[in-house]
């Protein structure tokens, strides 16, 4: 008897045949493998019989479904009345493991023909990766382990996998190629269900066509006519890195030292575009960063998108269809000129969930710019420089680097394999390195606020920048000063929402004089130009950091004063920059040396990572975890932010007439952007059904919500709040921890909770 089986049902058309749902995937895998080189994925696994491989991984997209022909699934989820009699008592109705089943079934005789051993379990467990990804299509990638344990059981495999595994075969390139894998099947198959369903075809998957854009923008066109030797030093940094550039186009990650001041970002940009990329990802370490460079980039292009938490997906609202393609554009990234963070950078290389994962292939072809780098945690440094090298192997994309101070990374692996475009000579030129003066002599001795006081009156500066390391001292000191004659005095800390934020820097922009107290979060992602700074030392990165808001133009006499009041292991625990502070490198700091501590620094984390731990190292056990395809572990791993966290809602309202910032009356109460409104807006667009339109809703609502969360660090629950609501708790009784401009004290909080929240 001959059976229709079905893929997909629709409640206005005839069912969609699994058959017809296999050409539609077919016809999106072709697609994408335009964009993506399978043959450079298949050659790193190091396989002779290419061939198979080839085929392996093209019938593990199109066939990911066959298990649809399940009778139960094909009877009780497609209301197919053809399998009433075949319908079993147990009633499971899955599909995912049962295709992987199929798979593994239809290809297990060839790979068994293999008389080679090597050759044999390299075919056998790539058989097996594929077939467990297969069975991961509609969920997140996990253990592979438990996979193959229960697949053993199931194919009587133990006999092969008992004095073997997957690490003898294959090296971190099995764990990309799997992730890549599972991209473009679950991509492929989103495509063709939505053809079905929505009628969407897609063919535009985001390709970048504005090179011609950026050679006709006015500052790059008239480079040539900007005077001054700082000008002239830009001009030649552009050049060279560009020369550097093209005689290693052959090669994938590039090093870009590129100092405060530079034009870093036109730089950047010029390099990208040579290599003609399919995709440029510009990724920055913090929210304020991305939305400024976004305002530069949109000057010269037309499709530049910011992709982050609080930037709402735009939408074509003439489009019947408008949802589901916006949703569409943003998963998938079909967007040619992408603006975001390191947070959601490091998702997309390591996440395992299905929305992380869907615009992973869109790497290949790209050109990925990587900005102040030095802010990752420094215990990731040899995972992320290890795994980056691997990814722009296989997936095909060129990296570039940049940062001030951060030398090769690549000394971490034993060999220079990264290009470096310009070394850290520019760095040491006058006219960076003697852009501010600086002042050590308050750190030869004890330190306090009339100290710090002393030297802010006596300088007589009209900018002055103040920053601490911990938030009560910058708050206490912010008492201390806030009286004082002829200043605006403010403080800034990571406890100020974006709207005061962004007012305290316009007004540093100001003709007024300012006196900015502030906390660390100053030091990236602020555009600001001060006369003078005063700051608590840290870690040498945070140093140059922080004399990068000072002076930055070079037209100014600035000076800046190092002192030492709190002792920095208390904030950056278990840093092992803490041995290496700006005492102990006074010299290197005002040379701009850098390449002296950094090669303490990384000789010291590289031991560190190879010390013995049980029976091995960090270094094996993270390279085991890898190979084998424990992707929840490595995903936990290579997490930038890992500690808990708690987002809370606090319900007040703000007067938005000194911002620039347009809001629908909606939102408003007797013209104050209400948090109330804010709050009920987010609770009813969690309650849409449409998947698509309520992402689509939630990022709008979102770009609001920024300005009433904030994020607390606790091992503890949050006991008193009076909504929870998509993991955000609102708290309606905020009056004391939260004072008249609205700035937010933790300290507080957590008397009011009962329990430690930093």
């Amino acid at each position: 008897m001959f059976f229709s089986f079905f893929s997909h049902i629709h409640h206005q058309k005839p069912p969609e045949l699994l058959k017809d749902h296999k050409k539609l995937t077919q016809k999106y895998l072709d697609k994408i493998l335009q964009k993506v080189d399978l043959d450079r994925v298949i050659d790193s696994l190091g396989i002779e019989d290419k061939e198979l491989v080839k085929q392996m991984i093209i019938d593990a997209v199109v066939m990911h479904d066959e298990g649809k022909r399940n009778p139960n699934f094909q009877y009780y989820i497609m209301k197919n009345k053809d399998f009433k009699d075949l319908v079993t008592d147990k009633g499971d109705t899955k599909h995912s493991y049962l295709s992987a089943k199929i798979f593994f079934e239809k290809y297990f005789d060839k790979v068994d023909k293999e008389v080679d051993d090597n050759e044999f379990y390299k075919k056998f467990y790539f058989l097996l990766g594929l077939s467990y990804v297969i069975s991961k299509h509609h969920s997140k990638l996990g253990e592979f382990e438990k996979f193959v344990d229960d697949f053993s059981d199931e194919f009587d495999l133990k006999g092969i996998l008992q004095y073997q595994s997957v690490d003898i075969y294959f090296g971190i390139e099995f764990y990309v190629v799997m992730k890549l894998i599972y991209s473009i099947l679950i991509s492929a198959d989103y495509y063709a269900t939505l053809e079905y369903m929505a009628e969407i075809e897609v063919d535009n998957f985001g390709e970048f066509r504005e090179k011609e854009k950026f050679y006709e923008y006015e500052v790059i066109k008239n480079m040539d006519k900007f005077e001054g030797e700082l000008n002239k030093i830009r001009r030649e940094m552009y050049k060279k890195s560009e020369e550097k550039l093209l005689q290693n186009l052959d090669k994938n990650i590039f090093y870009l030292n590129a100092p405060t001041g530079a034009g870093k970002t036109l730089m950047s940009m010029n390099l990208a575009l040579q290599f003609e990329p399919k995709k440029i990802f510009y990724v920055f370490p913090f929210n304020t960063l991305v939305e400024q460079t976004a305002g530069v980039f949109k000057e010269i292009f037309d499709d530049v998108v910011v992709i982050n938490s609080t930037t709402p997906i735009e939408f074509d609202e003439s489009d019947i269809r408008q949802y589901e393609i916006a949703y569409l554009n943003r998963a998938f990234y079909h967007y040619p000129f992408i603006l975001t963070t390191h947070v959601n950078f490091f998702e997309l290389l390591f996440g395992v969930g299905k929305e992380e994962n869907f615009p992973f292939w869109q790497l290949a072809g790209s050109v990925v710019i990587l900005d102040e780098i030095q802010s990752y945690n420094v215990d990731k440094w040899w995972y992320m420089v290890k795994m980056l090298n691997v990814y722009s192997k296989i997936i095909g994309f060129k990296l570039i680097i940049m940062s001030a101070t951060l030398p090769r990374l690549d000394r971490l692996l034993n060999e220079k394999r990264f290009v470096d475009l310009l070394g850290s000579g520019y760095l040491k030129h006058p006219v960076f390195k003697d852009r501010v003066e600086v002042d050590f002599s308050l750190l030869d001795k004890e330190i306090n606020f009339e100290d710090i006081e002393e030297v802010i009156l006596s300088e007589n500066k009209q900018k002055v920048l103040v920053e601490f390391i911990k938030k009560d001292r910058a708050k206490e000191f912010y008492e201390y000063m806030k009286d004082t004659d002829g200043y605006e005095v403010y403080l800034l800390t990571g406890d100020d929402n974006k709207l005061y934020r962004e007012k305290v820097i316009k007004r540093c922009k100001s003709e007024a004089r300012i006196l900015l107290i502030s906390t660390q979060v100053i030091e990236a992602g602020v555009d600001i130009d001060m006369d003078l700074g005063l700051k608590d030392i840290s870690l040498l990165e945070s140093e140059e950091q922080f004399i990068g808001r000072v002076n930055r133009n070079a037209k100014k006499n600035s000076k800046v004063y190092f002192f030492d009041m709190d002792k920095e292991a208390d904030i950056y625990r278990g840093d092992i920059r803490l041995g290496f502070s700006i005492k102990s490198y006074k010299e290197v700091f005002l040379r701009k040396e850098y390449e002296k501590y950094y090669i303490d620094v990384l000789d010291a984390l590289k031991k560190e990572k190879e010390k013995i731990k049980s029976t091995k190292s960090e270094i094996e056990i993270f390279k085991s975890k890898v190979i084998n395809l424990d992707f929840e572990w490595v995903r936990k791993e290579m997490k930038l932010i890992n500690v808990k966290t708690h987002t809370i809602f606090l319900s007040f309202n703000i007067d938005i007439s000194e911002f620039d910032i347009e809001v629908k009356d909606e939102f408003l109460t007797d013209g104050m952007l209400d948090g109330c409104k804010v709050w009920e807006a987010y609770k009813e667009a969690n309650e849409i059904e449409n998947y698509a339109k309520r992402k689509i809703v939630l990022s709008q609502v979102m770009s609001l919500m920024q300005f009433f969360t904030f994020n607390v660090y606790s091992y503890v629950d949050i006991k008193k709040y009076n909504d929870l609501v998509g993991g955000i708790y609102l708290i309606k009784d905020y009056e004391e921890f939260v004072d008249d401009e609205l700035k937010f004290d933790r300290k507080a909080f957590g008397e009011y909770q009962k329990g430690i929240f930093l």
